[in-house]
C-alpha cells in the first residue's frame, strides 16, 4: 500500500474545501431560489427545497473531511484516487 503524504492529504482538503464545497454551497444557493420562486410549482419548490437542504449537507460534509484531512487523519470512507 502507497503511503499517502500530508502533502497529498493537504491537496485533498484544498479541493474539498475549494471546489466540491463550494459547488454544493451553489447548488444550495440554486435550490433555495427555486424553492422561493411563486412561479415554479408547490411540488417543484418543495423538491427544490430538499435539493438546497442536501446540497448544504454535502458541503458541510466536504469542509468536515477536509478538516479531517488537514488534522492528518483520513476521514472514514475516503478513498484517493
Amino acid at each position: 500500500m502507497a503511503r499517502i503524504t500530508r502533502a497529498r492529504m493537504n491537496r485533498e482538503a484544498d479541493y474539498l474545501e475549494n471546489k466540491a464545497a463550494a459547488r454544493s454551497d451553489a447548488a444550495a444557493a440554486d435550490g433555495e431560489r427555486a424553492a422561493t420562486d411563486p412561479s415554479n410549482s408547490d411540488h417543484t419548490r418543495a423538491c427544490a427545497a430538499r435539493a438546497a437542504q442536501s446540497a448544504r449537507n454535502h458541503a458541510t460534509e466536504y469542509r468536515e473531511m477536509a478538516a479531517t484531512l488537514r488534522a492528518g487523519e483520513i476521514p472514514e470512507g475516503f478513498r484517493f484516487d
